[in-house]
């Protein structure tokens, strides 16, 4: 079994049932042979510099092109407007999921962030006298941006895991000014296909900034403005490179090298 299958048996019982009244895609947090299949053919044995189209993948994944049309059905239609207090809550949620199963399987001093600095990333791994040697920040995506071919000229299992781009840019001027230590962006991808669990370093996301800056704006929503109607929510979207990122299994290894050897800049 994959760290990714382990985590989800530690935690989709509780996640679901935090879910129970959200409507949700069959296949979210759960994972079987097809999506052990898409993530050796669309992850291990695929590149950036030549990502496999999603036609050349259907001949290879034969439940991929039913898949594909359910999953666009779903995710096509309009769902409902996501409301902001309810997101930061399953968002703690996922963190607590993942935070747990790194400290009982592999005995990780990992924890949530100081919350009286709201801007530094949300957790944290921490050595054995408590001193701080790394951040990171645990993202969900559970729904494919299906037309991301024709917005942004990428292939949907792999040009969907975004970041906010306003919240990034202040994030990177933050951990270079003040936090000396590497923090890594962790992607929980949970699409009907791709499924697993993904990190970049705050270094890559730079470079990549420089590079491409702002890609796409979605459409505002309801959920996106408190009751005051402020604006909470961010809508300017940058999308990371997921076939560049690190295996959660790399992520694992990383970490208990850090905790055996102190801090290491990534």
């Amino acid at each position: 079994m994959s760290p990714y299958e382990e985590l989800l048996e530690t935690g989709s019982e509780r996640i679901l049932d935090f879910l129970k009244n959200y409507p949700l895609h069959d296949s979210q947090f759960k994972y079987g042979s097809f999506n052990a299949k898409c993530y050796e053919k669309m992850y291990v044995n695929n590149s950036q510099d030549n990502v496999r189209p999603v036609k050349d993948l259907k001949l290879e994944i034969e439940e991929l092109k039913a898949t594909c049309k359910e999953c666009g059905n779903f995710f096509m239609k309009q769902r409902n407007n996501s409301i902001k207090k309810y997101d930061v809550m399953l968002g703690r949620l996922l963190e607590d999921v993942v935070i747990e199963y790194l400290k009982l399987k592999y005995k990780l001093n990992v924890t949530h962030a100081d919350e009286s600095n709201k801007k530094y990333p949300d957790c944290m791994l921490l050595s054995g006298d408590k001193g701080i040697l790394a951040y990171f920040e645990v993202k969900y995506h559970g729904a494919p941006f299906i037309s991301a071919f024709h917005k942004i000229g990428r292939y949907c299992y792999e040009g969907s895991v975004t970041l906010d781009l306003d919240k990034v840019k202040k994030q990177i001027e933050i951990a270079e000014a003040e936090l000396d230590r590497p923090v890594f962006y962790l992607h929980w991808v949970d699409f009907p296909c791709l499924k697993g669990i993904f990190f970049e370093t705050s270094e890559q996301v730079k470079n990549e900034l420089f590079i491409h800056g702002e890609e796409f704006e979605r459409k505002e929503r309801t959920g996106d403005y408190d009751e005051n109607r402020i604006k909470r929510g961010y809508t300017k979207k940058f999308y990371s490179k997921l076939l560049e990122m690190g295996s959660f299994e790399e992520l694992i290894d990383i970490f208990l090298d850090m905790k055996k050897k102190g801090v290491v800049m990534y």
